[in-house]
């Protein structure tokens, strides 16, 4: 795809955010600071309110809704088709490989609940019964407790999908896996309780216990919980998956066109989180220097893996959505099981903590959230591609490390998950790798422009010869010129007497597929180096 007059924020979001598409003025595709890799520091964002969004309404309207909106290139990359570090998203694991201890650490591993706990508030209804506490350092965190018919379950994935969505490159909350005891805890004078229909009242100690009566018990009588450090900053409510937030000066791309978000699917897909939706993001306003801006954080992984949060996830989950489309569900109940779908045929293991997770049918392209994702939906194949390399920067080693902070207590747990992990990995290499050219990793060495295919790299296809046509590329005007007879990786012959700042392209494609193509654009450094400025993919 072109991506002329396509570039992130160029030096200040403020100049940018005075030009719609239509009237932005001409000028050159690349400018002196491309690539960019951090975004430019935020602009005050005073305006800021918090905001609630209907769990039921946004599940039956994005069920409902026409969702037909053509695709447009995605937002909020840079001229290589990478995304910059934000308040949305930081480069990590899938741009500078991070150690094993940092993989388990996280967002943070160093302030672990401490006892006692004063516990300040609590909810009887929703999913999972839950409650907020002071620990012995008053710091606040969040708890809930796993389904008391299938200990270790939610907990697990909670902690587990913090752990993943950060090295991945999404902010989230610190979740700890914590056990103890009901005398560990005592409840404030000062504790609310909210019960049904959102009514609260005074919360008493007999509270705590119909909670704690339902909390899975270890054989010495411990409890298992996951522990939320409350994350920094002003809560704001969660974000959308499309649109703009009006109150937020630098949020001027569309959500539905972020690549991270729209990369998301391909994340989500892999750990199956199935409810990846508005409710379970949130937004927080923060302060530094003076200046105050608003960072946009993931929450909640419970539903991931084989967890439903309450329950094994439900074995239809990430095969279907929850609300079939047209008569699909009226042909499903009359149908009386006597054609089951495949997904209704897994046998899965008995395996304390596990449910229901599996590799055997899973396609990321057939991945569904359990109701429809407007950024999911707009999805392109460079969007694709883009999260699929991030996936696969994950070896068998790292995939399991992080795992292991589930603190499963049956170690064959952690093997099945590791290896269905594993084998949804590459799954999801296979199929977006080829979807487009898997070229990367360019850069110049000895005059010449090396490249990875990580097609091949990954075992995926066997090894290919790449061909490569050369132009002088006008920076200015937009403009090609194509330099004859120039068809090897080395620098064109013309490079040497181009003036610094000129730029040339490299045209490349694999033998026996000549419908997919990358064009890398070369930029000449005062000293005669090579920068590469830009990446584009087509297919």
């Amino acid at each position: 795809m072109d991506f002329h007059g396509k570039r992130v924020l160029a030096v200040s979001i403020a100049v940018v955010a005075l030009w719609s598409p239509a009237e932005a003025p001409a000028g050159p595709r690349f400018f002196d600071d491309d690539p960019i890799e951090r975004m430019p520091p935020p602009m005050s964002a005073d305006a800021a309110r918090a905001r609630a969004l209907s769990d039921l309404f946004d599940f039956f309207f994005q069920s409902v809704r026409n969702h037909g909106k053509p695709p447009a290139q995605a937002e909020a990359v840079n001229t290589l088709g990478e995304v910059p570090d934000s308040d949305w998203f930081v480069n990590r694991h899938g741009r500078d490989r991070m150690s094993l201890d940092e993989l388990r650490r996280g967002p943070g591993d160093d302030q672990p609940p401490a006892a006692p706990f004063r516990v300040t508030g609590a909810k009887a209804e929703g999913v999972t019964p839950g409650f907020q506490i002071r620990d012995a350092n008053g710091r606040r965190y969040f708890v809930k407790t796993d389904p008391r018919r299938h200990p270790e379950i939610a907990s697990a994935a909670d902690v587990v999908g913090t752990k993943f969505f950060h090295a991945l490159g999404y902010y989230t909350p610190q979740n700890y896996i914590l056990m103890a005891t009901r005398g560990d805890f005592f409840v404030s004078g000062d504790s609310k309780i909210q019960g049904a229909g959102g009514q609260t009242r005074p919360m008493k100690e007999s509270d705590l216990d119909e909670i704690v009566d339902l909390t899975p018990k270890t054989r010495d009588g411990r409890m298992r919980f996951v522990a939320s450090l409350a994350l920094k900053g002003t809560p704001l409510g969660p974000f959308k998956f499309e649109g703009v937030r009006t109150d937020d000066p630098n949020d001027i791309a569309p959500h539905e066109d972020r690549r991270d978000l729209r990369g998301l699917h391909v994340f989500a897909a892999w750990l199956n989180h199935t409810d990846s939706k508005a409710n379970n993001t949130l937004d927080t306003l923060l302060e530094e220097d003076g200046v105050r801006f608003i960072r946009h954080h993931l929450i909640d992984f419970g539903a991931i893996l084989g967890s439903d949060s309450d329950a094994p996830k439900d074995p239809r989950l990430g095969h279907e959505p929850m609300l079939l489309p047209g008569g699909a569900t009226l042909r499903r109940m009359f149908s009386f099981g006597v054609f089951p779908q495949d997904w209704e045929l897994v046998d899965y293991p008995k395996i304390n903590g596990v449910g229901h997770f599996q590799s055997k049918l899973f396609d990321p392209d057939e991945w569904v959230s359990n109701f429809p994702n407007p950024a999911f939906l707009r999805r392109l194949p460079d969007d694709e591609y883009w999260a699929a390399t991030h996936v696969m920067a994950f070896s068998e080693e790292d995939i399991r490390a992080i795992v292991e902070t589930g603190q499963y207590s049956d170690p064959g747990a952690v093997a099945y998950i590791t290896q269905t992990l594993v084998e949804r990995r590459d799954r999801i290499g296979r199929k977006y790798f080829n979807k487009v050219l898997a070229l990367d990793r360019f850069e110049v060495r000895d005059e010449r422009l090396e490249l990875s295919d990580l097609l091949v790299e990954h075992g995926f296809a066997p090894k290919r010869e790449h061909s490569v046509v050369w132009s002088s590329f006008d920076n200015a005007a937009d403009i090609h010129r194509e330099l004859p007879g120039e068809r090897s990786f080395a620098l064109p012959a013309a490079w040497r007497s181009a003036p610094a700042g000129g730029y040339f392209a490299a045209k490349i494609r694999a033998n026996g597929d000549a419908d997919k193509s990358v064009t890398v654009y070369l930029r000449k450094n005062a000293g005669g180096e090579a920068t590469v400025v830009g990446v584009e993919r087509d297919w």
